[in-house]
């Protein structure tokens, strides 16, 4: 374990208050809270004003997305409300820093990392995505950098089709995006991942943890994925892993599927039954 994450680091003890753990718990953080309340995540605006004016207007939020803020565009399971601060913080950004955004749809995200000076690419073959895909469009997010003033750039296509230049990513994010995409896929996206990667780089995941789904059922697919074997992912990406406990990623030695249920009371979970595996790993080289 990376030593900054160690159980005596306060940065440790913040995300940890009970044990050292890393599936998104139900109890957030102050600064993760400050956090959703600037940007409106993880829904959009919710206040009284704005959403009158939304309902009795047809169209009025896609004419004016400053009413719903950069998170009311893309439908978000309630374990985002945990993610999205998470992946801001695990691996913080700087102006200047160049980073790729994989699956983010019209996810507002990718807007804040833009706002906070970093150039991003958003990666995302929209509904041509030959796992699970949502309507994203150059045109979308055009529209949605002149509401936020930002400039983030759309490659409409996966990862090895936008042929990034290598070495020239400071961060890469994917946001419950790599359970949805099929297996076959999946060792090819790590090659690249860190072919595109600085080194020193960060990538930083999070994967939807499906309870309805093997291990913790026979069943193998739902309608949003599958659960992956992060270990095999990670083995792929040949990095480090600075933020991550193994006990609660999937495919591990010590991935117990009876402790994850045993914990349900304190894990968070959405409206589907998933709850979000998070980790964070380091390129050196």
């Amino acid at each position: 374990m990376h030593p900054e994450w160690r159980p005596s680091s306060p940065l440790y003890s913040t995300l940890h208050p009970k044990e050292p753990t890393l599936l998104a718990r139900r109890s957030l953080p102050e600064e993760y809270k400050k956090w959703n309340q600037r940007w409106a995540a993880p829904f959009g605006y919710s206040n009284r004003a704005a959403r009158l004016a939304c309902s009795r207007v047809p169209g009025l939020r896609n004419r004016f997305p400053q009413l719903g803020g950069p998170f009311a565009f893309q439908e978000n399971n309630e374990t985002r409300v945990f993610e999205f601060p998470w992946a801001f913080f695990a691996a913080p950004v700087e102006r200047g820093m160049h980073a790729v955004e994989i699956g983010g749809s019209l996810s507002g995200f990718q807007f804040v990392l833009a706002k906070s000076g970093v150039r991003v690419i958003n990666v995302d073959p929209g509904e041509s995505a030959s796992g699970v895909g949502w309507p994203c469009t150059p045109a979308s997010i055009g529209r949605l950098n002149r509401a936020f003033g930002t400039d983030v750039q759309l490659k409409n296509s996966t990862l090895q089709e936008a042929h990034l230049a290598e070495a020239s990513v400071d961060r890469v994010f994917s946001i419950s995006t790599i359970e949805h995409i099929p297996e076959a896929e999946l060792p090819a996206l790590a090659d690249d991942i860190r072919r595109i990667l600085k080194p020193g780089g960060r990538v930083v995941l999070t994967i939807d943890l499906f309870l309805d789904l093997a291990p913790f059922t026979s069943r193998t697919e739902n309608r949003y994925g599958w659960n992956i074997d992060v270990k095999a992912f990670v083995d792929r990406l040949g990095m480090e892993m600075v933020v991550g406990d193994e006990r609660e990623l999937n495919g591990y030695p010590s991935f117990d599927p009876d402790y994850v249920l045993s914990e349900l009371s304190e894990i968070l979970y959405g409206s589907y039954p998933a709850c979000a595996q998070l980790l964070v790993l380091r390129k050196d080289k």
